[in-house]
């Protein structure tokens, strides 16, 4: 199930109206949570790159109760597909450096949201146990010059695995 997930996903990214159809092939996976569960191996890792190539980036994420992920961007188009716990998202607005924050979005195991590419967000795992999603992402996410965003202190700066260690509440 997941082998035919991800080469439906990578074939869709290839089209012209690639962010939907992904929308709609995440959605078919996680609408069935317990299946989308079983269908996904027992990573030992919070984040595991599953398939990454030019054009397309799938992710197993993994968030434990009350983690915070710092508000980050993604620079392209982004589908969260939850399939365990609760994962809240907070979209922001910003001014340079300084964000305000202007939504925020429980997303439940067997939902999907999409975030535009040129959104901001953070990320809050609320519910009792971890949350678990599939994230696509329409490029190469980890060859993309990305920001993180201190909100107490209002800076911006490199996303790096020390920046997100160090900012990343658990």
């Amino acid at each position: 199930m997941l082998e035919k997930l991800v080469n439906d996903l990578k074939a869709a990214a290839r089209t012209e109206n690639a962010p939907s159809l992904i929308k709609s092939l995440v959605q078919d996976f996680v609408k069935n949570p317990e299946m989308a569960k079983s269908a996904m191996p027992d990573y030992s890792e919070n984040d595991v790159i599953i398939f990454e190539d030019d054009s397309i980036s799938i992710w197993y994420c993994r968030f434990d109760p009350g983690t915070v992920v710092p508000p980050h961007d993604h620079k392209m188009s982004a589908t969260i597909g939850v399939y365990q716990g609760i994962e809240q998202n907070n979209l922001f607005t910003r001014q340079g450096a300084e964000l305000t924050l202007e939504k925020t979005t429980d997303i439940q195991a067997g939902q999907v949201v999409q975030i535009a590419p040129d959104a901001v967000h953070g990320v809050q795992c609320t519910s009792d146990d971890p949350s678990e999603a599939i994230h696509v992402y329409l490029g190469a996410l980890t060859q993309v010059d990305r920001s993180l965003f201190d909100v107490e202190k209002g800076e911006e700066m490199a996303f790096t695995d020390e920046n997100y260690q160090r900012l990343t509440q658990n």
